[in-house]
């Protein structure tokens, strides 16, 4: 390899925080191909006592592998792949480091509320909220639409209420309209309020599906046929509603216990974990389980 080659390897490898120690290593086994620990650490200047606690870094990032012989030989795997292996558990211990951070500044978050240390300008929480009136929730509505830069998930129910609810709506649509036309992918997918089993229940959700979208067409300029914005349907009540924004932040809705047509209450909640399993299922049932 030429010294150009081999400083641009080792740039690389350091942006990805290997130790100077662990470069030196994983560079002498892709010039070697196998070398035992011994044969290794004098190839690469890495000291015995510390040769085998930079050989478990380098398998543990998958870059490396031990073939079963006596001594044991370690030798590099293809290096494309070793290169995607490493970016892989970057990405994990990101995510990792991220969601740790998370719940930790939640709870840094109400300890700080609560205590009369500090002074709190700011009434509205960033990790975890809630939301109760109607103007609330719109108001929070609002501001997670707009903040949104790539995708909004959200979830609805139909009954015989929503007809009357819909021409109330045009705050949330006027900003999923304006999302929806700086770029952001938006999916709505409606629910009902039972389960339809028989081919007449279904039915029913047909017709009450067509005319959901003529409404929300006539009323706020919405076709249904949108690329970017598009809604679905599924014969089957959610046993939760949530909307996910950005793949990061969710706001679970909470309906009335004694009026399940509406909704009582909105928990803001941001949570990469939670947005990530909560987006998985809600691609599936998008994929799978609904009409359109």
């Amino acid at each position: 390899m030429s010294n150009q080659l081999i400083e641009e390897i080792q740039g690389f490898l350091r942006s990805a925080e290997l130790s100077n120690y662990e470069i030196n290593a994983y560079l002498a086994l892709l010039r070697s191909g196998s070398l035992t620990a011994r044969e290794l650490s004098i190839k690469s200047g890495v000291p015995t006592g510390r040769i085998y606690e930079i050989l478990d870094e380098l398998k543990n990032r998958k870059m490396i592998i031990v073939q079963d012989s006596r001594p044991k030989e370690f030798r590099t795997i293809t290096f494309n792949l070793g290169f995607e292996n490493l970016i892989s558990h970057l990405k994990d211990e990101s995510n990792n480091r991220i969601s740790f951070l998370v719940n930790q500044a939640k709870n840094l978050e109400n300890s700080i509320y609560k205590s009369d240390l500090f002074i709190k300008k700011d009434t509205s929480k960033v990790f975890w909220s809630t939301a109760f009136d109607l103007r609330s929730m719109m108001g929070l509505y609002n501001r997670r639409a707009s903040e949104s830069q790539k995708e909004i998930l959200m979830t609805g129910f139909i009954n015989k209420n929503t007809f009357k609810v819909i021409p109330y709506a045009q705050e949330l649509y006027g900003s999923l309209m304006n999302a929806y036309k700086r770029g952001v992918s938006v999916k709505y997918l409606w629910s009902f309020e039972h389960d339809a089993l028989t081919d007449e229940e279904r039915a029913t959700n047909g017709e009450f599906s067509k005319r959901l979208l003529n409404d929300i067409e006539k009323l706020y300029d919405i076709p249904s046929n949108l690329k970017g914005l598009e809604m679905r349907f599924i014969h089957k009540r959610l046993p939760t509603y949530y909307d996910i924004f950005d793949k990061e932040r969710v706001i679970i809705k909470l309906l009335h216990p004694l009026e399940p047509s509406k909704v009582f209450a909105c928990i803001d909640v941001l949570d990469h974990d939670l947005a990530k399993q909560l987006r998985a299922q809600y691609l599936e049932m998008w994929a799978f389980k609904t009409f359109k």
